[in-house]
Formats: structure tokens, sequence, C-alpha cells
């Protein structure tokens, strides 16, 4: 699905507005905008930045709550030739410091309700934050701004760096080209079909790259964005309602969200027969709520979009059939995704050939060009291997444990660094909660080690159970059940009911807390 006239990202927006202009691009609460008027909000801002010295190559921030600014934001930047640096509108100042002085971040985008706290931050700066540019102050003049086109560049320029916490606490920023966002874009909307009609629910801010298919993809095809209100995030029935009424078409957030939309938020009472695609991603699904969402949902299609931010969905899985015609066990991560290639190695950076288990390798367009200034880290998270044409070719190494089944599925089996010794013996702290979560009544599960009275190590699983429900656990028959589906070393010794996990901002388990929680107990 080339498009031989868009090559850089900068370019999808105007040709939207061409092909849609009345269309509904994107909407937040009461806020809508066309194709025509985004076009023109985006061209306006991009003229605005370049009048205060943005230029090609710059990096530029983003720092605002959820909002159709929001939207206008990423591509104005991009249109005036710079990348954009999407920044947590809630994170701490210290961190939004660190993020604006290691990217030499001249310009943020900020707008009114986020004033106050980017002032704390840039007091925090040094030298090279310019000045921020309010969209709220600024709106009339903006207004008054003729629009300009997209800076012409080429498809290698950066496009956007996008900040993880990394393993350490320390964010790192992985940086994206034109190139690498648009391949991805152009696939996503060719596999989920998207076009005109449809309304894609954007559940991720703005610093987490699941927020790229809505903000990204959609443009493609002219498929608008529901941007929902922060607010919505923590009142699911409220959640569920706007949903309902803006009758999205796609859903891609992570597993935790639906849960809490179907165990507090009136899921089974909304009209969701316009949902074509359900898209639950950045961590395992456990299957009992998964199958009860399957059921809520009988028209729809599920895909697992897997792969980290740094190679920009490595591989696909459309398991609908796969689990309405009775399947168990863990979401498989599919075959490659299109223009993507995979490869499983061992210990000693080999091929596993057939059957078996191994670190995943990525080679794709979408990948990233590296961390920014940390050579140290991308060359650690780079292969260089020879391809089948006697080249050199650069792989992503992903710190993913895959296991491939004989049928060719792929099966996510936990990360190398989650890998823990007990008894001697290896364990794979994932596979060991996907099994605690597949139990009758249990709704999620987080796995971690602990010292036992001998001095050895024994694992403890905490667990949260369906629907509230405090009655009695046997935990000696869970630990016959498990002991049908791990090795006796990976059943846990200890079992231990929470209300509810902490969560990361994202709305994900932060399985490093709950652990953590866990050795503290």
């Amino acid at each position: 699905m080339a498009h031989s006239h868009r090559y850089l990202l900068s370019h999808l927006i105007p040709a939207a507005a061409e092909s849609y202009g009345d269309d509904l691009a994107t909407v937040c609460a009461d806020e809508i905008l066309t194709w025509s008027e985004f076009d023109r909000r985006v061209g306006q801002l991009a003229a605005a930045l370049m009048a205060v010295g943005v230029a090609r190559g710059d990096r530029v921030g983003v720092f605002v709550n959820r909002s159709t600014e929001s939207a206008v934001s990423i591509h104005g930047i991009m249109r005036a030739g710079a990348a954009y640096v999407p920044i947590d509108p809630f994170a701490p100042a210290e961190t939004v410091a660190t993020i604006i002085n290691d990217c030499e971040i001249g310009v943020v985008v900020t707008h009114q309700p986020r004033l106050a706290a980017f002032d704390k931050a840039a007091a925090l700066v040094g030298s090279n934050v310019a000045r921020s540019l309010d969209l709220t102050a600024e709106s009339d003049d903006l207004a008054a701004l003729d629009p300009v086109d997209p800076v012409p560049g080429v498809a290698d320029d950066l496009a956007y760096v996008m900040y993880t916490s990394g393993s350490t606490g320390r964010p790192k920023g992985i940086m994206l080209t034109h190139r690498a966002g648009l391949a991805y874009a152009e696939m996503a909307a060719d596999y989920f079909g998207l076009t005109v009609d449809d309304r894609m629910a954007n559940f991720s801010p703005l610093h987490f790259d699941m927020s790229t298919l809505e903000l990204l993809a959609g443009p493609v095809a002219g498929a608008a964005a529901v941007l929902i209100p922060e607010p919505y995030l923590r009142m699911p029935a409220s959640l569920t309602e706007y949903l309902e009424a803006q009758r999205v078409t796609t859903m891609y957030t992570v597993p935790s969200l639906f849960q809490m939309m179907m165990s507090r938020g009136a899921f089974d009472q909304r009209d969701f027969s316009p949902v074509r695609w359900v898209i639950p991603a950045g961590e395992a699904f456990p299957p009992g709520p998964l199958q009860e969402l399957m059921k809520l949902l009988p028209d729809a299609r599920f895909a697992n979009v897997y792969g980290p931010a740094e190679v920009n969905s490595s591989t696909i899985c459309d398991f609908t059939d796969f689990y309405r015609s009775g399947g168990v066990g863990p979401i498989p991560i599919g075959p490659a995704a299109p223009d993507a290639e995979v490869l499983l190695v061992d210990d000693d950076e080999q091929p596993v050939v057939g059957p078996g288990i191994g670190q995943l390798l990525v080679r794709t367009s979408r990948m990233m060009v590296g961390y920014w200034n940390r050579p140290d880290l991308t060359e650690k998270a780079t292969a260089v291997r020879l391809g089948p044409d006697g080249r050199r070719h650069r792989w992503h190494r992903t710190g993913d444990v895959i296991e491939r089944m004989a049928d060719g599925v792929m099966i996510f089996r936990g990360r190398r660094d989650n890998q823990v010794k007990v008894r001697g013996n290896r364990v794979e702290l994932e596979v060991v909660e996907s099994a605690v979560a597949s139990l009758a009544g249990v709704e999620n599960a987080v796995v971690g080690v602990v010292g036992g009275d001998d001095g050895g190590h024994i694992l403890v699983a905490a667990f949260t159970v369906s629907g509230g429900d405090d009655g009695v656990v046997d935990t000696s028959a869970w630990r016959k059940a498990l002991s049908s589906t791990l090795a006796p070393y990976a059943v846990p010794g200890q079992f231990v009911q929470v209300g509810h996990f902490p969560l990361t901002p994202s709305g994900k388990i932060d399985r490093r807390a709950a652990r953590s929680a866990l050795k503290s107990d």
C-alpha cells in the first residue's frame, strides 16, 4: 500500500484534508475537528514554531493534556521539519527537565492546564530551553497565521523521539525516522483495513508508542481519532458510555483497562456493535477475562500486536479463530508482521531451527535508528548478522524469550531479565504468572522470588480475584492444578491475595513494584 507521493509523516494530514475534507478527523469530548480544520490548525502551528526559530532537525517537546491540541501538536511539529518529543504531562518536574536537557529541546508546546507544571520543570533545566509555546495564550495569534506547507525533508529525517523509563529508571529516547513511522502507519492501516468510516478510540497518551496507531495510521485512511478525556480513564462507567456514544470501531489498549471496564464499567450494558477490532497489547491478557470479553463482543476480530517501541510492531496475530474454536493458553504473538523478519537465537547467538525457545531478534523498516545520545545502549540492543545476500544487516535484540511451537505459532515466555533461579533451575516469571492467571477465579497474578527459611529461594504468587470475591482459596488444589503445567520447582510455594495491583502511568500492572512489595512483606 505504498504511496509514492507520501514519503514523510508530515504529508499525511494535507493528503487526508484533500481526500476527506469535511469528514471527522479528531474528537475529544466536545472538541471536534474535520480534516480540513485539522490541516489548517497543523499548518498554523508549524508557522508559529518556525517564527520562533524552530528549524528542520530540531527536537520540540509536547507537554499537553489529551485534547485535540495534542493531536495538532505532533503533526504541527513534524510539518515544521522538527521531531516531536512527547513528555508525560503528569511526570515529576525532575523527569520533564531530564528529557528536555537530554534531548536538547529548545521549544516546548504546552497549554494553560500544564503551564504551572511546565514552569516548575523549566526552573530545573539548564540554559538550553528557549521558551514554551503556549497554545492557549496564543490561540488568537495562531488563528491569524497563514498555514504553511510541510518543510521539505528526506525519509531518513528524525520524526519523533519516544522516551521510555528504561530498566535503570533513567529515561532513554527511542529515535524513529519518517521512513519508519510511515512504514508502520501504512502497514497498520492496511492490516486493519482502516477507512474513513472508522472511529478509533485513542486510550494511550502521546508518550506511549501505542498512541501512534490512531494518530499516525488513522490519517493514512482518513479514520478519525476519538481521544478519551483524561478523567474518563479513571471512571470506567463514564469511559464505556463515552466509547458507546462515539460509536468507536477500534479499541487498542492494555488488558488491565479492558478488565477495569468489564468489572466496573457496565461494559455488558453498552451497545458496542460498531466495534470491528479489539487489540489488547502491552502485557499478557489473562485467559478468563479475555474469553469473557470475546463473548461480550461476538462480532469483533481480536488481534495481538506485539513488539517493543524500538521496532513498531514486529509481529501481529489475529487470534479470534484460535480462541473461538476452543484454543487454550497464552495469546500467540503471531507470525511476523508484514515487512518484518524475526529470528530466534540461543545463548550462543545461534539460530533456533524449528520448534524451540530463544531470544527474539527483529529486522524491519519500522525499526529505530537507535537511542538518542546513547551509542552504548544502541550497540547493546543491536545484533549485526550476515544475510542471505552476504551483506551485514542490523537486527534489534528484544530481550524477549519466545517459544516457537511445532505449528510455527510463537508464544511470549518472558523477559531475559525476568529469568530467576529457583533451586538451581531457571524459571521465567511470566510463564508462572500466566499459569496462575489461568486458574478459575483468578483475575491477575504477579510472581516474585523471596528468600525461604532454609536460605534458598521460593516463588510467591500474589493474585487478585475476579469480581472482588473474597471466597476461601484452596491453594492445595491450585498447586495440584499448576503441577500439571509447570515443573515442580516452578510451582509457587506461597499464594498471597491482594485487593489490587499498582499500575504504571500507562495503565499496565507495575510488576516491578508488585514484586518489590512481595519481598518487603
